[in-house]
C-alpha cells in the first residue's frame, strides 16, 4: 500500500463527483461510485482523506470498515440540508467532520487539509489495520455471492485461529462452541468454533475488523446475486430465459462430451394457446404460463433446468449432476418418464384462470432429442426437438415424440 498519498477518495454518485471535480484539481481525488469499489481501493493504496455521501446503504458500518482500513486518513461525511438531522443522530464518533452539500470551496480546503490533531505528519507511517490489504481483497471478491463470500470468510477465520469453525443458524445451539461472528442475510449465519476461549486479544481485533467489513461486502454479494438472477430469468414466469438456456447448454454438453455423459433435451409449447389467450384474456393466459413453469419444476429435479424461449414455449434440459455410474446407465428412460410425469401433472391440475373448464383441458406437444445421437449443440439438439414437436402437432397434438422414435409411451415399451 503506498502510504503518504495525497489524494482523496470520493465515495458518491456520478453527479456529486461532477459538482467537486469543478472545485477541486481533478488529479487530487479518485472517485468510486460503489461502496464495495471504494473498499478494495482502500484495501490497495493509502489516501489522506475520505469523502462519502450520506445516505448511504450500511452506512454506520461503511465508515467503520473506512476507519478500519485508513485510520490515518480524514474522514468526511457530505449530506444534503435536509439529512443533516439524521447525520447527527448517528453519532460517528469515526467521522472528524461532516459538511451541507454542495459544499464550497473554502470548505474543501478545510476538510481535505485540515492539519487535525493527532493525525501523522505526512510521510510517518500510519498505524497498521488489522487485515492484510490482500485478505481484503480476497473477500472483495469472493462477493459474487453470500454463499461464496461465507466460505472465503471461513477459510479465512480458519487459518487465523487453526481452529475447525463451522457457519450456524442465528437460533441453533453453537453447543458449547464460541460465536465469532454474524453474517446478516434471511436467514442469518453465526460462524462458531467448538473450542471457546482459545482467541488471543490480536485475534479478537481481526474479527472485529471483520465483522465490519462484513457489512457492506455481505450487502455488495446480495446485490450481485440479484442483478445476476434477474440477468438469466425470465420476468414472467421465473423460468430461466433463453439467453441463459443457450449458454449452458453448450457448456453443460462440453462437459458431457468428456465425461461420456448423457443429456435429454425437452421442446414443447401449450396445444392451441391463442385460443386461451383470445377466450380468457392475456391476463389468464399469462398465470398459465407461471403455473405450468410451477408445475414442470416440480416434477423434474433441483439441478435440472427449465427454461422459457418464446411466447409459450418452454425447454428442459435433463441431465445427471453426476456421471454416470455404469456404461448402461438408464438416463435417457428417466427423462422420459420425468417428462410424462408433467404431462399427467398438466391433466389433474386445476387452472382458476380458466373458469369452468379449470381442470383437465391443458395439454401440451413436445421433442425429445438426446445428446449424442441427436445433436452436440444446443442449436442441434433443438432443431431436432422441434422436428419431433411438429410430428406431434401433425399427429393431433397432446404428445411428446421422441426423434425417430414416435410418442414416449411407445418408446419406453
Amino acid at each position: 500500500m503506498n502510504q503518504g498519498d495525497e489524494k482523496t477518495l470520493l465515495l458518491s454518485d456520478k453527479h456529486v463527483a461532477a459538482e467537486l471535480a469543478s472545485l477541486m484539481p481533478s488529479e487530487d481525488f479518485v472517485h468510486r461510485a460503489d461502496a464495495y469499489d471504494a473498499l478494495e481501493e482502500l484495501a490497495r493504496r493509502g489516501y489522506r482523506a475520505v469523502i462519502l455521501t450520506h445516505p448511504y446503504p450500511e452506512f454506520a458500518a461503511l465508515v467503520q470498515a473506512i476507519r478500519r482500513l485508513q485510520p490515518a486518513a480524514a474522514t468526511f461525511a457530505m449530506c444534503s440540508p435536509g439529512g443533516e438531522a439524521n447525520l447527527r443522530l448517528l453519532g460517528l464518533k469515526e467521522l472528524d467532520d461532516y459538511f451541507i452539500y454542495p459544499p464550497s470551496r473554502a470548505e474543501l480546503e478545510r476538510a481535505l487539509h485540515p492539519g487535525r490533531p493527532g493525525v501523522p505528519p505526512a510521510g510517518a507511517a500510519p498505524e497498521r489495520a488489522d487485515l492484510a490489504p490482500q485478505e481484503i481483497v480476497q473477500l472483495v471478491e469472493a462477493a459474487n455471492s453470500v454463499a461464496d463470500l461465507a466460505e472465503q470468510v471461513q477459510r479465512l477465520v480458519g487459518k487465523w485461529t487453526g481452529l475447525n469453525v463451522r457457519w450456524a443458524g442465528a437460533n441453533e445451539d453453537p453447543g458449547g462452541g464460541e460465536e465469532l461472528l454474524l453474517l446478516d442475510g434471511d436467514p442469518p449465519s453465526v460462524l462458531v468454533t467448538d473450542k471457546p476461549g482459545q482467541l488471543a486479544p490480536g485475534l479478537r481485533r481481526k474479527l472485529q475488523t471483520l465483522q465490519i467489513l462484513l457489512g457492506p461486502v455481505a450487502g455488495q454479494a446480495r446485490r450481485t446475486e440479484t442483478l445476476h438472477r434477474l440477468a438469466i430469468t425470465d420476468y414472467l414466469t421465473g423460468a430461466y430465459n433463453r439467453r441463459y438456456f443457450y449458454r449452458f447448454t453448450d457448456q453443460l454438453l462440453g462437459r458431457a462430451q468428456s465425461q461420456r455423459s448423457r443429456v435429454t433435451l425437452l421442446l414443447f409449447d401449450i396445444d392451441d394457446f391463442k385460443r386461451y389467450n383470445d377466450a380468457y384474456s392475456h391476463a389468464a393466459g399469462d398465470q398459465i404460463l407461471r403455473e405450468a413453469t410451477a408445475l414442470m419444476r416440480q416434477v423434474t429435479r433441483e439441478h435440472d433446468i427449465v427454461a422459457r424461449i418464446g411466447g409459450d414455449e418452454f425447454a428442459v434440459l435433463f441431465w445427471d449432476a453426476e456421471p454416470p455410474r455404469r456404461p448402461d446407465s438408464q438416463h435417457p428412460q428417466e427423462a422420459f418418464a420425468l417428462a410424462g410425469r408433467f404431462v399427467d401433472a398438466l391433466a389433474k391440475h386445476e387452472f382458476d384462470s380458466l373458469g369452468p373448464e379449470a381442470k383437465g383441458v391443458l395439454t401440451i406437444s413436445g421433442g425429445l432429442a438426446t445428446f449424442p445421437w441427436d445433436g452436440n449443440t444446443c442449436r442441434e439438439l433443438l432443431r431436432h426437438a422441434d422436428g419431433a414437436l411438429h410430428q406431434a402437432k401433425e399427429s393431433g397434438k397432446n404428445a411428446i415424440y421422441l426423434v425417430g422414435r414416435g410418442p414416449i409411451n411407445q418408446a419406453l415399451q
